[in-house]
């Protein structure tokens, strides 16, 4: 087996969202901070809880609900998590890059980390949970967002000191998908561990090493993605050398911790779901 040329750009997945939907619809946009757009309804057919797992990003999504609409704001988790608990309901989300997050004023990342925060309490635009909740529209929907989201993205002035450091440290991490040593980052930058740990912490509410590990574990959901259902050891072997686990029982480890599953049985329920049917890019 040929693995494919590492990337330097993490595109994070939240594989259960698809499984448990009925369609999928995600739009890439890979720029101004944000990942991807996505949309899909959740009927309740498939008997498994929608749970989020580790990312490293925030995610904002609208319950497009007659009755109920709501809107939140939500971090990245440590562990898998119930993320919806919403039956027979079209959801709207965005999701940012990996330590990426929309500029509010008087929030930082950290304060999202595994966090269910309402959209309101943090930005007051009423009007634009209005018009995102009560349409089924896909891409009107996402123009309302970035209407909204732009005027932010270019006028909004960040205070914050360490922005530059934070963005260097966010970079290099990705680039090498993780696969970098904190004193790697220390000396690239002349500070020392321990002011750089303190730092990412204060800004993205987790250390670099578990960050560093989240875009391991993204990483090897995009290799697993690919693999065909009846893999052997030498696949799984083969992924762990390249992504830089001590060993095949290491990364299944690292993965189970994530996922409450294993690779094996993770490939299983792609294929079982029909994951690549449900996933439509537009």
């Amino acid at each position: 087996m040929i693995l494919e040329k590492q990337k330097k750009i993490i595109s994070p997945k939240q594989p259960y969202f698809v499984m448990n939907s009925s369609r999928y619809y995600k739009a890439v946009v890979m720029n101004y901070g944000i990942s991807h757009f996505y949309a899909f309804y959740n009927d309740g057919a498939i008997d498994s809880s929608v749970f989020a797992i580790p990312d490293g990003c925030i995610d904002i999504y609208f319950c497009c609900d007659e009755e109920e609409p709501n809107a939140y704001i939500c971090g990245t988790v440590f562990h898998p998590e119930i993320a919806f608990t919403e039956k027979n309901k079209y959801l709207f989300g965005v999701r940012f890059l990996p330590g990426n997050s929309i500029r509010f004023k008087n929030a930082a990342m950290s304060n999202f980390v595994e966090s269910k925060i309402p959209f309101l309490d943090v930005i007051e635009d009423r009007e634009l949970v209005e018009g995102i909740t009560s349409s089924r529209n896909f891409n009107y929907q996402i123009k309302l967002f970035m209407d909204m989201y732009l005027k932010l993205y270019y006028n909004s002035k960040v205070i914050n000191k360490y922005e530059n450091l934070d963005k260097f440290l966010i970079a290099n991490i990705i680039k090498n998908v993780g696969q970098i040593k904190i004193k790697e980052l220390a000396d690239e930058t002349n500070y020392s561990v321990r002011y750089i740990n303190k730092i990412f912490v204060q800004e993205f509410g987790l250390t670099p090493k578990v960050f560093s590990r989240m875009m391991r574990f993204q990483d090897l959901l995009s290799n697993l993605n690919n693999l065909e259902l009846d893999i052997f050891d030498t696949d799984l072997t083969e992924i762990a050398m390249r992504l830089g686990y001590y060993d095949q029982s290491h990364m299944i480890k690292d993965f189970k911790k994530f996922t409450n599953t294993t690779p094996n049985k993770y490939i299983y329920s792609l294929r079982k779901a029909q994951y690549n049917k449900k996933l439509i890019i537009v």
